[in-house]
């Protein structure tokens, strides 16, 4: 085992290493922001009568807001790699990206509402459209609010050093078992992707196919995905039994989970339950978190 280590080492730097993190920023970056650029400009070329609107398969009188779909799920790739790459350094780290991925989930689907009701050709906004848009974005303030309490009561638990209750050798053993379930992931999320993809081919060639795909295969894939994350973390809590018989921290770890399925069931609702849901699953987690520093710094 300790001799396949190095070649290890050497195969996970290729995926998770912060000279391929920062190069795949910069790919990302660059994507995105000439996927939003092309999307604007060729919804404005359409609404202008400078493009026939079947020719790149855009509706006319589309709003200029419906571009920013386009790279925010761009970005979410992003977030994703981020979520798997500090796996190994910080679980509480990784669960605040989790919340973050999910917040651009919501902003792009809040992007989605907010172009559709600018799209509207009757020009008149009504009371239950007005209602549903108004629950989102007091939706999203508590969720931002929430995710920066996360980090902010995590930050705290830094602030003091720890004292581990193991040994230097199991230590290092549960540093590499992370870095064995993000290798996982990784190769898990590029599979998933590349298959999700696959699954959304008969979709035509056009923008809208393309913005249409994008929206389908996210679907298909954060449900899937989030399942492995379940899977990961149930990992994870086992590795704590073995490394310590600290209370607060099985307690953290196992409050974790149950926020993580609770995201993967927002998935599967809609409108103010997504919302609803979404919200008590970061909640609960923070919560765990500020048990487990309670546990920590006050019960000595």
């Amino acid at each position: 085992m300790q001799k396949l280590l190095p070649y290890f080492d050497n195969v996970y730097s290729l995926f998770l290493s912060e000279k391929t993190k920062y190069s795949f920023e910069k790919i990302i970056f660059f994507t995105a922001t000439v996927a939003y650029i092309l999307h604007f400009v060729l919804i404005f070329f359409v609404n202008n009568d400078l493009i026939n609107s079947s020719t790149v398969g855009i509706d006319k009188n589309t709003s200029l807001l419906s571009a920013i779909n386009t790279p925010f799920s761009i970005i979410l790739i992003y977030e994703i790699y981020l979520l798997i790459f500090y796996l190994p350094t910080s679980i509480t780290s990784y669960l605040g990206h989790q919340y973050e991925v999910v917040a651009l989930i919501f902003i792009r689907k809040l992007f989605d509402d907010l172009a559709m009701l600018a799209g509207n050709n009757s020009n008149i906004i009504g009371f239950n459209e007005l209602k549903a848009i108004s629950v989102s974005f007091v939706g999203l303030i508590i969720l931002l609010l929430l995710i920066f309490l996360f980090y902010f009561i995590n930050g705290k638990n830094r602030t003091r050093k720890e004292i581990f209750e193991r040994s230097t050798k199991k230590e290092k053993t549960f540093v590499i078992s992370k870095k064995i379930m993000a290798f996982g992931l990784i190769i898990f999320f590029i599979l998933l992707f590349i298959h999700s993809i696959i699954r959304s081919k008969d979709i035509d060639i056009s923008v809208n196919s393309f913005v249409y795909g994008i929206n389908y295969t996210s679907a298909i894939f954060f449900n899937n995905f989030f399942v492995m994350l379940i899977i990961t973390e149930v990992l994870l809590l086992l590795f704590t039994f073995n490394l310590t018989d600290r209370f607060s921290k099985i307690i953290r770890n196992s409050g974790f989970i149950i926020s993580t399925i609770l995201l993967k069931m927002s998935f599967m609702m809609e409108g103010v339950y997504n919302i609803i849901t979404i919200n008590i699953a970061v909640a609960f987690g923070v919560a765990m978190l500020a048990i487990h520093y309670i546990y920590k710094h006050k019960l000595k």
